[in-house]
């Protein structure tokens, strides 16, 4: 491909007809599909479990959702204008409308990573009755929206020259460092994630449930660490970007990582709702094998004494009942979903339980003395 002429000749040893649009297009089309996935399966979640209903967190990650849409709606539609190519390859109007999409994608980014932050912190407010902890960290995450949006809007004077300075040689304007204040934006947010990780965990370690338990829902919260590892795979992208004298080239991965991460972020978020649901298969699951196990072994005791044992079941989707704090990690206060759920329904997961009554018959002889 030769040059348009607009940005001057290729660099020796440039390709003018590599692309990075289909990685970018087939990342996007992927996180999305998998983003929707998660939430439809914390809706069905908490339509079926018993004592389980939508709260604040809920409806903070429908609304992250729907601005994460909008970052990869803004990378899809970024591929019409040649984003990811050379910039030699591009005409003026093409750069213009690419970085007018980059403006407008900094304020869906923000708007989705505060969005899907606030909802995990509702979350822990639900479980864990956090209060000044929840507060401080709240306030942060809002003023990292409100600082970003202030200065993104502020960063140009007037706001056209944001995309106008590297087309037009007559324009007349100002600009902050934008390269470097999206790097120190990147930086803050994964430190932002790192709090978040580190909030729940030392309640986590005082509540009254054996150790394994501890670890599991340590664990299931810790997935969220996938969230700064995509967080720093987006500040590394940010830091070429900075150095980079081909800006069309180096912003698509910047792109891209600006959906993978607030996408990452709502799946990272709905996995600890999905712990009824997973619950009830191990439940399924430890039944069968507990009921073969049976049917091959028996009961027997020693010296002619025999134990029977009977199993009632109410239904076949519950397990035992949690105890002490574990409780809160499974029932949520909230609306009622009926509208949702069906009455009577006996696949509800958590409206039915599993009922063990054990029966000891105990044979013994009294010697009576002649």
């Amino acid at each position: 491909m030769q040059a348009t002429g607009d940005f001057g000749p290729a660099p020796v040893g440039v390709d003018l007809a590599e692309n990075q649009q289909s990685q970018m297009l087939g990342a996007v089309i992927t996180l999305m599909t998998i983003g929707t996935l998660a939430v439809l399966l914390r809706v069905y979640t908490r339509a079926k479990t018993s004592q389980t209903n939508f709260g604040l967190d809920d409806f903070l990650i429908f609304a992250a959702l729907w601005f994460a849409y909008g970052t990869g709606i803004c990378v899809i539609i970024s591929i019409r204008y040649k984003n990811g190519w050379h910039q030699q390859a591009l005409t003026k109007s093409e750069f213009v409308s690419l970085w007018k999409l980059l403006f407008a994608h900094v304020f869906l980014y923000s708007a989705t990573v505060t969005l899907t932050k606030s909802s995990i912190l509702m979350f822990y407010g639900r479980i864990f009755n956090l209060r000044w902890s929840l507060y401080y960290a709240t306030a942060i995450i809002l003023g990292y929206f409100v600082a970003v949006v202030v200065t993104i809007s502020a960063a140009c004077r007037p706001t056209s020259f944001f995309w106008e300075q590297y087309t037009d040689p007559t324009a007349e304007g100002t600009c902050i460092d934008v390269p470097q204040f999206f790097l120190i934006n990147g930086i803050f947010a994964v430190v932002i994630d790192v709090m978040i990780l580190c909030v729940p965990a030392p309640i986590i370690w005082r509540l009254q449930m054996p150790r394994s338990q501890r670890v599991a829902v340590t664990s299931i919260l810790l997935l969220g660490g996938f969230v700064c590892i995509a967080g720093i795979v987006r500040v590394v992208f940010l830091h070429k970007n900075t150095q980079s004298g081909d800006p069309s080239w180096t912003i698509a991965p910047v792109f891209v990582w600006s959906c993978v991460e607030p996408f990452i972020g709502i799946v990272c978020a709905c996995l600890p709702t999905f712990s009824p649901l997973f619950r009830r298969w191990w439940a399924i699951l430890g039944i069968k094998k507990s009921t073969t196990k049976k049917r091959e072994e028996g009961y027997y005791g020693s010296a002619g004494t025999r134990t029977h044992r009977s199993m009632q079941h109410t239904s076949e989707d519950e397990e035992d009942e949690p105890h002490g704090d574990e409780v809160q990690l499974t029932n949520f206060p909230g609306w009622p979903l009926s509208f949702l759920r069906g009455k009577g329904n006996k696949g509800d997961v958590g409206d039915t339980r599993i009922e063990i009554k054990d029966e000891v018959t105990i044979s013994f002889s009294v010697n009576q003395s002649a």
